[in-house]
């Protein structure tokens, strides 16, 4: 291991040793943003990892919700996202807008509310990971022209996922101020675009479409992506990745 990493390893353990840690921050992202605060990292969107090559993901010691891998919306076509929200989204209650929130496998087709299936499909022999979207009544495939290109997965692979830090942690509340500590820190290295297309395939790698439209400001009606997310559960994703060490 190089330096920086050795130097993430010697914070995580003093971190942990420090048990009950009072933070200032709040809501879903707790956890990951105490953290990032105790090392002295600042908050980012970059498509590149966290810490000097390894990308940090904290999650609570309990949950078997999934953890987000990256961030993309379809190669093509253009503006996919709002394409595929105006004609396969459901109307909101609240707004009259239409969103698209739906997670997708690569093993079977989904059940969509708007009734609509979704699928993906790795295709080899072109290179891209294939929407599928098929008419829950008549089994009609009505789209499979949208897609992924692999180079989406390689580049996520090179930039941001060569070696992964998972933190696990808690958080509590007491007398109205918020509490975390970190238990444990799994380092996990060689995913591949092979082993990635196949958790695609096996449904243990889902794609999320959080679609949704701007309901106030100077965007209203515009298109507003929350994230097109690849997403994995930890148990799954250390079953195709190389622990490189335990703490």
């Amino acid at each position: 291991m190089n330096k920086k990493q050795i130097e993430l390893i010697r914070h995580f353990e003093k971190i942990k040793n420090l048990g009950w840690i009072e933070t200032k921050r709040h809501g879903d992202q707790m956890l990951g943003n105490t953290f990032e605060d105790l090392i002295g990292k600042h908050e980012d969107n970059l498509s590149v990892a966290d810490w000097h090559g390894i990308e940090i993901k904290t999650q609570r010691e309990k949950t078997t919700s999934m953890m987000s891998l990256f961030t993309k919306s379809p190669s093509y076509p253009k503006r996919a996202n709002t394409y595929l929200r105006e004609k396969f989204g459901i109307d909101d209650e609240k707004h009259g807008k239409k969103i698209l929130n739906s997670t997708i496998s690569g093993d079977n087709f989904n059940t969509h509310r708007g009734g609509f299936g979704f699928k993906l499909d790795v295709d080899e022999k072109s290179g891209k990971i294939l929407l599928k979207v098929k008419d829950l009544k008549t089994e009609k495939i009505l789209e499979e022209d949208i897609y992924w290109d692999f180079k989406v997965i390689e580049n996520a692979l090179i930039s941001k996922l060569k070696m992964i830090a998972l933190i696990y942690g808690d958080e509590k509340k007491e007398n109205e101020r918020s509490y975390v500590r970190y238990n444990k820190m799994t380092i996990i290295k060689g995913l591949t675009l092979e082993k990635m297309l196949l958790a695609i395939t096996n449904g243990d790698l889902k794609m999320d479409f959080r679609i949704g439209v701007y309901m106030t400001g100077v965007k209203t009606g515009k298109t507003h992506d929350h994230g097109s997310g690849f997403r994995i559960k930890i148990d799954k994703l250390i079953a195709y990745a190389e622990i490189e060490r335990i703490l």
